[in-house]
């Protein structure tokens, strides 16, 4: 027994801060939203960053990556299992397997920032920050990428700091976050920070938060207006032969009782949940819709190849119920839209709602309509910045996301989806209007102001107005190229660090004898 306790007690003494920081880490995103905690977070995990041990230095980071990504994104088997028709072990083994996977990128934090440390005798505080950045960018696009609740993301409700992702990107927030931990956890360690390095630090807060202010002064005039049908269909009667025209029935009353004098109706993804194709009564029954209403419609179905293969579709229908555009998504959710392995184990096809033989779409070309050129984002599309960066750059007057997170059940993933949008916003300088089948759909204006939201699991119409904007942000023209900046930073460093050692180690000592010549 005593052994125990003395085991437990090193452990609590070698990995306690790990974990500490960890919980924090779950608590600063949502819903839980502390967002101030965020600059106090990885303050423990930083302090127990050793050069002389590199092992433990690496431990300390995954440890810390496992119980935040645990309490982050447990909802995965809720995903798997309920709606996916996984067992429970293997949904549990599904989310151990990436809570694993996506710990590895923490544990290399601690362990480059101790390396880095000892190989060039670089503080910590000075390259924590730029390590952070380049791993959460490798995070966003490995293995298709899952830039998913970056520390940045914690910040969407403090608007007035987080307008400069319109320049910058959002990555540079959590440079932010991780530069104000390192300078706490240096003082935590009562070593010195040098005033230089403070001073440059406060300055780009300062900065970011005067440029917030003035950016948040102006408001555009939405003179659009939209009206967002949230069906509220449940993910077990989805896909149910026997409910599908239960479902366009829903929509249909939905839109002639809440959504007329609108210039544009909004379906979330896959609303209709069949191909209209196959079912041609059911797609007039659709057209109707905008035709009656003297509006246009935009919605979700499935569509086909001449292959077999499905397609995740958005189409649009104009006044006169004509189609007239078509946005099929390009970024597919692995192992729920498509499974890359499926020939080998067939087993998994039961992961997504229809089948694991979804193929993605050409492009990420805008809709272009006589209500603006609808940037069209379907799903999990819109957490990556590069992804609606392309489609303004490709004239998007507007981003319009569709999705189904009914997935989720009533996790903390809805949430955790939707703050990502208040991103988007900022960083394009576009109006989001935002479709969920069961929530949370949302207007969001281009500095990243909630406009109006419903809540999760309820029947609503969310009316409202937007604007069609034109302008490209400095971050849309230019992209992640911060992270080019901290790359460049590191390598100076690294070589600075170098030399600077070479030259101690050449320098003769001070009980050395100089010879004459």
């Amino acid at each position: 027994m005593l052994g125990t306790k003395g085991l437990f007690s090193r452990l609590i003494a070698q990995y306690g801060y790990a974990a500490l920081s960890g919980l924090m880490l779950i608590l600063i995103q949502p819903p839980v939203s502390l967002y101030p905690l965020a600059f106090a977070a990885l303050v423990p995990l930083m302090r127990g960053i050793d050069k002389d041990n590199l092992r433990r230095s690496f431990l300390r980071g995954f440890i810390t990556g496992i119980i935040a990504w645990l309490g982050t994104i447990y909802w995965v088997v809720v995903a798997m299992n309920q709606y996916g028709g996984i067992i429970v072990p293997l949904s549990i083994l599904i989310l151990v397997l990436f809570v694993l996977y996506l710990s590895l990128y923490t544990g290399i934090f601690t362990f480059a920032c101790a390396y880095l440390e000892k190989v060039t005798s670089a503080p910590s505080y000075l390259i924590a920050a730029p390590v952070w950045v380049i791993l959460e960018y490798s995070r966003g696009i490995v293995m298709t990428g899952f830039p998913w609740s970056y520390l940045g993301h914690s910040q969407f409700g403090f608007l007035h700091l987080i307008q400069v992702a319109s320049v910058t990107g959002t990555l540079f927030i959590s440079f932010m976050i991780v530069a104000a931990n390192s300078i706490i956890c240096t003082i935590w360690a009562r070593k010195k920070v040098p005033v230089v390095f403070t001073v440059v630090i406060a300055a780009i807060f300062a900065s970011s938060l005067v440029y917030g202010f003035v950016r948040l002064q102006h408001r555009d005039e939405g003179k659009l207006k939209a009206a967002i049908v949230q069906g509220n269909i449940g993910q077990d009667i989805k896909w149910d032969e026997s409910f599908k025209m239960m479902t366009v029935s829903k929509y249909y009353r939905l839109s002639f009782g809440l959504a007329q004098g609108t210039d544009i109706i909004i379906w979330p993804e896959t609303a209709i949940p069949f191909l209209l194709g196959r079912e041609p009564a059911a797609y007039r029954y659709v057209q109707a819709v905008p035709v009656m209403l003297g509006s246009r419609l935009l919605f979700g179905t499935v569509g086909m190849l001449s292959t077999g293969n499905l397609l995740n579709t958005v189409l649009y229908i104009d006044r006169d119920g004509n189609t007239a555009g078509i946005y099929n998504k390009v970024h597919l959710v692995p192992f729920g839209e498509y499974t890359p392995i499926v020939s080998y184990f067939p087993f998994l096809a039961k992961l997504t709602a229809i089948g694991a033989d979804f193929r993605p779409g050409d492009g990420h070309r805008p809709i272009e309509t006589d209500v603006g050129k609808i940037g069209v984002l379907i799903c999990f599309e819109g957490i990556f910045p590069y992804i609606t960066n392309d489609t303004v750059r490709q004239g998007a007057e507007v981003l319009v996301n569709l999705t189904n997170d009914a997935w989720y059940n009533r996790t903390s993933a809805p949430y955790q989806h939707f703050a990502f949008y208040v991103f988007r916003a900022i960083e394009t300088d576009r109006y989001v209007l935002r479709a969920a089948n069961t929530g949370i759909s949302s207007i969001i204006d281009p500095r990243g102001r909630i406009e109006g939201k419903t809540p999760i699991f309820t029947e609503e119409v969310l009316r409202g107005t937007y604007a069609l904007k034109n302008t490209e942000t400095f971050y849309v023209r230019h992209g992640d190229y911060f992270v080019i900046i901290c790359v460049g930073f590191l390598v100076l460093v690294v070589v600075a660090g170098l030399v600077r050692k070479r030259v101690v180690q050449d320098s003769p000592g001070p009980g050395a004898k100089r010879t004459r010549q």
